[in-house]
């Protein structure tokens, strides 16, 4: 939508623009007339067309990545800060459709009044036309076929023939449809400077058509001295074209004009303008599709890839952390996990093991209960994770990559209290997201080009599932079952080894 709407304000600014340069001060009335509809019908069609792009860009080459989803265990942490801002496009664009409904109402209403004007006019015929005559309006103008006198004006009077006249060619020219088109582009764009430009622009040619046709059947001096002693007062009506404008003195000089083509440079300049206008909003679908496809390529590319603990792979270097830190996504999950009423009644307890992906944009996909205790518990723990933001997505050699997580929840019963309905209370823990870090205990040596060795707890415990990675290279690999590990590295590349909630380790050769 925003795209759309910056293409079309784009397009009509320079078509109008360049109306004003080149085609403002000519006399060629009905080109000009056809120049600002055509321009505002293109301004508004052109931004709808999405044809292949002539000139085509080879997409860029893809560094294949093998192990598209890095396995973790645990949620990871960090603080990234996001913005908000002041005022969204969502609440620009609602306040935008409030005002274009004000001037759409008052566009209706101004309709209405025409129309119930009519019904309470007189019509009377006058060689061959059809006269509306209305007491409470000044002068004369013509909406449609419509054409309203005042009770002011006789048949007595010299300029009551001109006055048709002039009106007639409004009517047979059809300008009221003009007039409406453009009223109705204002509406929705009536904060483009070009919108309110283009309906007084539409007017004065409408008048110069009109005085121009009226000129075939009479004398200028006559028809000028008739404008000058009409009653110049407006009807307040700006969707109606009338014979009483205030564009006097101009209407005069250009009917002194002699008609003079317009220059065949200004028509190529502008016929130019349109086409790159053209080339430029509308060839362009093929740039768009290959990022497309592109994107979708390398999407699939990951997610076709087979993930073994047990394999050398290329892992995280950064890995994924939520805003806040470990405390926030802790909170958040505590905040709006809810012990599902089914679940408390039958006496379910126990680990929900939640699986999940970070993304690329840091969003979460692929949400899935691994292993579950069934009775709502699952779904529960689904929706909240699913419903997680503020990730800030995890990286390799500076590109980031798709993150699978682990984390389980453990919904636990307390039976010696019980709430009002009769149902046990209890409550959900989110496991694996302590705050403090532990140290590792590794145990390792460098031989023959071979990193190797064994991985503990501080309390002792084997250690599976370390991340293991060779600094300054995209290879690496995880702890066994039992703790070791074996990883082939440079003598002098340092050994990088991190597990969720323990310090990191940096191993060297010596």
């Amino acid at each position: 939508m925003s795209t759309y709407i910056l293409e079309s304000v784009v397009t009509h600014t320079v078509l109008i623009l360049a109306y004003w340069v080149f085609l403002r001060q000519e006399n060629q009335y009905g080109k000009m007339r056809f120049y600002l509809l055509g321009a505002t019908l293109f301004s508004i069609v052109i931004p709808l067309f999405r044809l292949p792009k002539l000139f085509a860009t080879p997409p860029l080459p893809m560094q294949e990545l093998s192990g598209g989803i890095v396995t973790m265990t645990g949620p990871t942490v960090a603080a990234t800060a996001i913005e908000t801002p002041m005022m969204t496009f969502d609440t620009i664009m609602w306040f935008s459709f409030l005002i274009s409904g004000v001037l759409l109402l008052r566009l209706i209403s101004k309709i209405i009044y025409l129309v119930r004007l009519e019904r309470r006019s007189i019509c009377e015929s006058y060689n061959g036309y059809d006269i509306r005559r209305v007491a409470d309006v000044n002068g004369s103008f013509t909406f449609f076929n419509w054409v309203f006198l005042s009770d002011d004006i006789n048949h007595d009077q010299k300029e009551y023939d001109a006055i048709l006249k002039h009106e007639q060619a409004h009517a047979q020219l059809k300008h009221s449809y003009d007039l409406i088109f453009f009223e109705l582009f204002k509406v929705f764009f009536w904060w483009l400077p070009s919108s309110w430009y283009i309906n007084k622009e539409i007017k004065r040619i409408h008048e110069y058509q009109a005085d121009a046709y009226a000129l075939r059947s009479f004398n200028l001096d006559l028809y000028s001295s008739i404008l000058i002693k009409t009653t110049l007062q407006s009807n307040g009506l700006n969707i109606v074209s009338s014979f009483h404008d205030g564009l006097i003195f101009k209407r005069l000089k250009a009917m002194k004009q002699q008609a003079r083509k317009v220059n065949p440079w200004k028509s190529g300049m502008l016929m130019s303008l349109c086409v790159c206008l053209f080339l430029i909003f509308a060839c362009s679908e093929e740039r768009s599709s290959i990022t497309a496809q592109s994107e979708q390529n390398d999407k699939a590319q990951e997610e076709s890839q087979d993930i073994s603990v047990r394999e050398i792979f290329k892992v995280v270097e950064e890995q994924p952390s939520y805003e806040g830190g470990m405390s926030a996504f802790t909170q958040y999950v505590i905040s709006e996990m809810r012990y599902p009423l089914a679940a408390r009644k039958a006496g379910v307890e126990g680990i929900v093991q939640v699986q999940f992906v970070i993304e690329r944009d840091g969003s979460v996909s692929n949400v899935k209960a691994v292993d579950g205790i069934g009775s709502g518990c699952d779904e529960e723990a689904i929706r909240v994770i699913k419903n997680a933001s503020g990730f800030k997505p995890g990286s390799q050699r500076g590109r980031t990559v798709r993150v699978q997580m682990e984390m389980p929840l453990t919904f636990k019963l307390n039976t010696e209290k019980k709430n009002p309905d009769g149902s046990v209370q209890g409550m959900v823990i989110a496991e694996g997201a302590a705050i403090d870090k532990f140290d590792l205990d590794v145990k390792a040596e460098y031989k023959n080009g071979i990193w190797s060795g064994t991985i503990r707890s501080a309390e002792g415990d084997l250690m599976p599932g370390v991340n293991i990675v060779v600094a300054d290279s995209d290879y690496g690999t995880v702890s066994d079952l039992d703790g070791t590990f074996s990883v082939k590295a440079e003598k002098n590349q340092e050994l990088h080894i991190s597990f969720v909630g323990y310090s990191n380790v940096k191993l060297e050769a010596h």
